[in-house]
């Protein structure tokens, strides 16, 4: 026989008439929430009352004496209940959720008290549980999303789902009217039911759905777009306008600061839209829904919006800028928009407004953090940061100038772009395309009479000559190389052909740099195959990361930085003057107690702050050491 609706068993017990359902049913619509919610908050049944009726009817156990069943178990204190029974009345909401609410018991302790007391399977976790792909097809993303439920399992006409409240009975209900199966609960946490929802329906999949499905005019978009690919939306600025697709974007933005993201990668193939992003150096696919790639030109559009690009130009590659705020913070946004073959590319770097990170945060042991401090004393002289793309050269050069920003010293910066802004130093922006080069802008620049200048990479042989002979001068220079090591700094001088004498007597050091990922402190665990590592690693204790919820089963959050400082003594000055190779210049430095990467490396390891496959990721050992600089 088939069951009821919530206001007609209600009206059958005498509990409610039904003039007060059909306001509540008008409520609910209005508010786009629950009716049962609904009822209980315009005070016309209580929540235990609602409870027991939907417990009666899908002839389930029920337990209205919650409070004094988690005092039994020793999890909460008489107090405690009285005090969460008062809230709950004062906001007419279910004791439960007022008992989460409060923290008077964590959500895992209560979901497994409940299930024991329901019969019904707790999971604490949903990590290992694989869900069908058909099973993802079967259930709208809209439902599980305003349902607040995952689904398991479906066998036969019986369907396992996931939930958090395991007093909200009507969304049992709820699910079996419009999915037509028998629905069996297992109990979760919230966080775990998210992170599947995340995992098996993408970012944003509920606004996509929303979006495609809202109207005729969207079907007809997705059955134009299956015929001809590489059809545009006909007016791109109206569509990105949408709050739809604003939110869509919004919640791809947010759900990377959320993962610590520092780019995000969004990518158009025949199919479908990949969305990387990329997180402590290495990217990682982020689940989307098949649907998005219909809406990749108004995403494109929206983002072109943000960053005051050229929304109609799609031809050219394109770049630009936006500050906005997500999660109560300000992330500055720097867009690059190429055309491929399937639509245009885009990625984000995220950036943070104003920089926060100190010398001790960056990595430096003690004694490469004596020698740069003794660096930065030095009156005049240049001293390059060397290494690839994103090893966070820049980022160690604005950590000096933090520390050298003071009163009685001008500072001034010459960038390409402007990835941070320090306060009381000059900042100025080169633009090439309009004869704004590094070198043109150092020229007006030595005019301001500056103390400390850095230029923020050095390119050219007038770039080159101009910061060398500024430093000359009786001015301190900071700048990058793109080179493979400390050693390769001066040889990639010479190629770009600066006399090896005025190398010899302006550079002050080479540092060269790079980012290894740090193991997760909440799940860091001593490795028992030392003897199988490398020969370096084998003469201490060795850690990795199991994997675990802070650093989302990955076993690393976070990076440091590993250094090598060559300094340019007599003996170094001496082989640059005979241009030495770099090979030699590596040789004769050892010789005078220089450390490789390798080796600052291996020393992390040991400390347990890094894993011998992050430092073999990043260096070589010193016998694989080329001594060719980056071109």
């Amino acid at each position: 026989m088939a069951r009821k609706r919530i206001g007609e068993l209600l009206v059958d017990k005498g509990l409610m008439t039904r003039e007060q359902v059909e306001t509540a049913l008008k409520e609910s619509q209005r508010r786009g929430e629950l009716i049962g919610k609904t009822m209980i908050r315009l005070g016309l049944v209580s929540g235990e009352q609602l409870l027991q009726v939907l417990a009666e009817q899908l002839g389930i156990a029920f337990y209205p004496n919650l409070g004094q069943l988690l005092v039994s178990k020793g999890l909460a204190s008489p107090q405690q209940m009285e005090a969460a029974l008062r809230e709950s009345q004062r906001r007419g909401e279910i004791l439960g959720k007022t008992i989460l609410r409060m923290g008077v018991v964590a959500e895992e302790q209560f979901l497994q008290v409940l299930a024991e007391q329901l019969g019904i399977t707790f999971a604490p976790s949903l990590k290992e549980v694989q869900v069908a792909d058909q099973l993802i097809k079967v259930v709208p993303a809209r439902f599980v999303l305003h349902y607040k439920f995952m689904p398991l399992e479906l066998k036969g006409t019986v369907m396992k789902v996931a939930v958090s409240d395991p007093m909200a009975v009507w969304v049992t209900e709820d699910l079996r009217l419009n999915l037509g199966y028998d629905i069996e609960r297992v109990l979760a946490p919230e966080k775990e039911i998210q992170a599947a929802i995340r995992r098996y329906y993408g970012v944003g999949s509920e606004t996509v759905e929303q979006i495609l499905t809202r109207d005729v005019a969207g079907r007809e978009a997705r059955e134009a777009q299956d015929l001809a690919k590489v059809e545009e939306i006909e007016d791109v600025t109206r569509s990105a306008d949408d709050a739809s697709v604003i939110k869509l974007v919004n919640q791809l933005l947010s759900e990377a600061v959320t993962s610590r993201a520092s780019d995000v990668h969004i990518e158009p193939f025949r199919e479908r839209v990949r969305v990387r992003y990329r997180i402590d150096g290495i990217l990682y696919d982020m689940h989307m829904p098949d649907e998005m790639r219909y809406l990749h030109s108004a995403i494109v559009s929206r983002i072109k919006i943000v960053s005051k690009l050229n929304v109609v130009e799609r031809r050219l590659p394109q770049d630009g800028r936006a500050i906005i705020k997500i999660q109560e913070q300000q992330v500055d946004l720097r867009i690059s928009i190429i055309p491929g073959l399937y639509g245009e590319n885009v990625v984000i770097r995220i950036l943070p407004v104003e920089l926060l990170l100190t010398l001790e945060d960056l990595g430096f042991l003690p004694s490469e953090l004596k020698m740069l401090q003794a660096l930065m004393q030095q009156p005049h002289g240049v001293v390059f940061v060397t290494g690839p793309t994103g090893s966070g050269k820049t980022t160690t050069l604005y950590a000096c100038l933090s520390v050298l920003n003071k009163e009685a010293v001008k500072v001034v910066t010459i960038e390409d772009p402007i990835e941070y802004e320090l306060g009381g130093i000059m900042q100025f922006q080169v633009k090439p395309e309009i004869g704004l080069t590094f070198a043109a802008a150092l020229r007006s620049i030595l005019r301001h009479d500056p103390d400390i200048v850095m230029v923020g990479e050095v390119r050219d042989l007038e770039t080159a000559e101009l910061a060398i002979r500024t430093a000359l001068t009786g001015h301190l220079i900071f700048s990058t190389l793109h080179t493979n090591d400390a050693a390769s700094g001066a040889t990639r001088l010479l190629n770009i052909g600066i006399e090896p004498y005025l190398i010899a007597s302006s550079v002050n050091a080479f540092i060269s740099q790079r980012l290894v990922r740090v193991i997760c402190p909440e799940c860091k665990t001593e490795r028992q195959d030392r003897d199988l590592l490398p020969e370096p690693f084998r003469h201490a204790a060795v850690s990795y990361g199991k994997g675990c919820d802070a650093c989302k089963s990955i076993g690393y959050r976070g990076r440091t930085a590993i250094h090598e400082i060559i300094l340019l003594a007599p003996e170094i000055q001496e082989l640059i003057l005979n241009k030495a190779s770099a090979a030699q210049i590596r040789q004769r430095a050892k010789a005078l107690g220089f450390r490789t990467l390798f080796d600052a490396g291996v020393e992390k390891v040991h400390m347990g702050i890094t894993t011998p496959e992050e430092v073999l990721r990043v260096t070589e050992p010193e016998a694989l050491v080329s001594a060719q600089p980056v071109s």
